[in-house]
């Protein structure tokens, strides 16, 4: 705790920096104990976080031995908030250099997935003993039935039991998760632990079943941990909120940041409305940002995300003042429109020759379009990069696990973290694959390379637990494509989803077209409007078009300075053929004008 003269020196720091921003300033200063903060794209939700410790840790709240725990949904973003924090929060408290470890002894910053493993590593003995060696245990994805059948010699009904429970955690079946949760870690300690493996599920499982079984020791946690804060909060999942839920007690001080039109993993079992349900479950205050700084010095992207965010809070009736003017190329057909998206990119590459513009070429999901884009870059010999990962396809799950193999075989034999050893695991890898020179593959051993080039650089302040832990949460989140902000090629094709937390100069979004943009599953196939595409919100087609929506958001948000949209007045289906395509739905919005280009 500062001293009187020292807190009032980092008050008017704080009022500085935060000059001309009451929201964020309310919330740095926010004596409430419970405290949602919605917190849209660019507007300056981790400088608020980062003040926002910085006033906890100055004003006493954290007394030794204790600890502000954050939280986050991801790997990636749990360590960006803590290379910010370790980086900043020395400037803003003066913390002497000899005193530096002092802010990590005051703070513990991890994705769910990696406190639970904290804790596991500690105490999970008392479940079973090969918990201590958790860093060693072979991963396992246990709703893949077949593959936990013949790992695990167990039946197929009961690898059908592990596949049920992981799909109740994506479709938030709490009826289903309360009633077999005893079941379903019993199978995990005694089906998995005892064959060396554990589940992503089963992490954040048995650490619930620890404190469940463990009163005093959750007892000790709740109190180790009085300040909790959560980065992401809209994507955390049914496990992760019982865990959280878990952690509160009557004396937790609770900072919750999200925002809930940047849900887009409610296919993956991100809970529909969490923010309101905190807000009422829990008695919280909300304060919303409300200053874009992404977007403050061009105004038509700064109406354009307001207009967006008016049509997610009154989806029938938004009530919107100013139209955004977007601009859209709008050809006749595809090998048109990627014509006119190679010529853009080639001027958005010119206008900095020195310094080339990052450029992201953003999309609902792989096809026929996007592939014909592809191949025209191709055939006029541009460089990109290949982001267009389905996350369960076979190669992108099984590049993921045989990294997390070899890399804990790796550790068994080796824990230090070097160039020499980081190259030896990678060449470990590489050969694994060399046979497998797909577009995916070759691009995953890049996002490898990248990343562990990183571990060494942008990591290089992380302790050697915190790096270990760092990779192989990584590989077991599926989460190398969080690294494709960092690749060389300044061109790169991505989906929308796998590019939700980074960010690029210029944002193209081709096939704006119903189908595409939304999809079929998205909302399309349920849309009564098919002829013209002028979606009507109504009760029935809300909440579909509020999840679309947030895909449209996120990917318009990527862009640091421009979006680009395209689309075609024919699209290319499946088999080849050609067939009439409508306008997107999602650019006849209420509050945007159609500039065509």
């Amino acid at each position: 705790m500062l001293d009187q003269s020292e807190q009032n020196q980092l008050f008017q720091k704080l009022r500085t920096l935060h000059s001309g921003d009451q929201k964020q300033l309310e919330v740095v200063f926010s004596e409430s104990k419970r405290l949602i903060v919605e917190a849209p794209a660019g507007y300056g939700k981790t400088k608020t976080m980062i003040s926002k410790v910085a006033y906890l840790l100055a004003t006493g709240r954290i007394c030794n031995p204790k600890k502000i725990l954050a939280l986050t949904y991801s790997v990636n973003a749990a360590y960006k908030i803590k290379k910010e924090l370790s980086e900043q929060l020395p400037h803003l408290i003066q913390i002497s250099n000899s005193n530096k470890f002092r802010i990590s002894e005051k703070l513990f910053v991890s994705n769910y997935h990696g406190f639970c493993r904290h804790i596991l590593k500690r105490y999970g003995y008392l479940l079973h003993s090969n918990l201590a060696n958790l860093d060693l245990l072979k991963s396992v994805d246990d709703s893949k039935t077949e593959q936990i059948t013949e790992l695990l010699g167990i039946s197929s009904e009961k690898a059908l039991f592990f596949a049920k429970y992981s799909d109740a955690v994506k479709s938030v079946d709490k009826q289903h998760l309360s009633k077999f949760f005893n079941s379903y870690t019993d199978g995990i300690i005694k089906s998995f632990l005892e064959k060396d493996c554990i589940s992503f599920n089963g992490i954040l499982a048995l650490t619930l079943r620890l404190f469940v079984n463990y009163t005093e020791l959750l007892k000790f946690y709740q109190g180790y941990f009085p300040v909790i804060i959560v980065d992401e909060f809209q994507d955390t999942n049914i496990l992760s909120w019982t865990l959280l839920k878990k952690l509160v007690s009557e004396e937790s001080q609770l900072v919750f940041m999200g925002d809930s039109l940047q849900r887009i993993y409610g296919f993956i079992g991100a809970i529909p409305n969490l923010i309101v349900e905190a807000e009422q479950l829990l008695s919280m205050d909300r304060i919303v940002l409300e200053k874009n700084y992404r977007f403050m010095s061009n105004p038509q992207m700064l109406q354009l995300d307001k207009n967006i965010r008016l049509n997610g809070e009154h989806p029938a009736n938004p009530t919107i003042k100013i139209n955004a003017e977007v601009s859209l190329i709008y050809v006749n057909n595809q090998l048109e429109e990627a014509e006119k998206i190679v010529q853009k990119i080639n001027y958005l590459l010119a206008l900095e020759p020195e310094k080339p513009s990052k450029i992201a070429i953003l999309v609902r999901g792989g096809g026929t379009n996007i592939n014909m884009i592809i191949d025209l870059m191709l055939r006029k010999n541009i460089s990109y990069f290949y982001g267009i990962f389905n996350e369960d396809s076979p190669e992108y799950l099984r590049f993921h696990r045989e990294c997390t193999s070899q890399f804990t075989e790796h550790i068994r034999n080796d824990m230090r973290i070097s160039k020499g050893t980081l190259n030896k695991f990678y060449s470990k890898v590489e050969k694994l694959f060399q046979d497998k020179t797909t577009p995916v593959v070759t691009s995953l051993l890049n996002l490898l390379e990248v990343f562990l080039y990183r571990i060494l650089g942008d990591y290089s302040f992380l302790s050697v637990e915190d790096k270990l832990v760092l990779i192989r949460d990584t590989f077991e989140n599926r989460n190398l494509k969080q690294n494709m902000e960092y690749v060389s090629e300044n061109i790169i094709i991505s989906t929308i989803h796998g590019a939700k937390g980074l960010e690029w100069d210029y944002v193209l979004m081709p096939d704006m077209e119903q189908y595409s943009m939304p999809n079929w599953y998205g909302l399309c196939g349920s849309c009564n409007h098919k002829s013209n595409c002028n979606l009507k919100v109504n009760s029935i087609n809300e909440n579909k078009f509020l999840e679309e929506l947030s895909v449209f958001y996120v990917g318009v948000t990527r862009a640091r300075k421009q979006i680009f949209f395209s689309a075609s007045k024919t699209r290319l289906k499946a088999n080849g053929t050609t067939q009439q395509a409508n306008l997107t739905c999602m650019l006849k919005l209420p509050g945007i004008t159609l500039v065509e280009e």
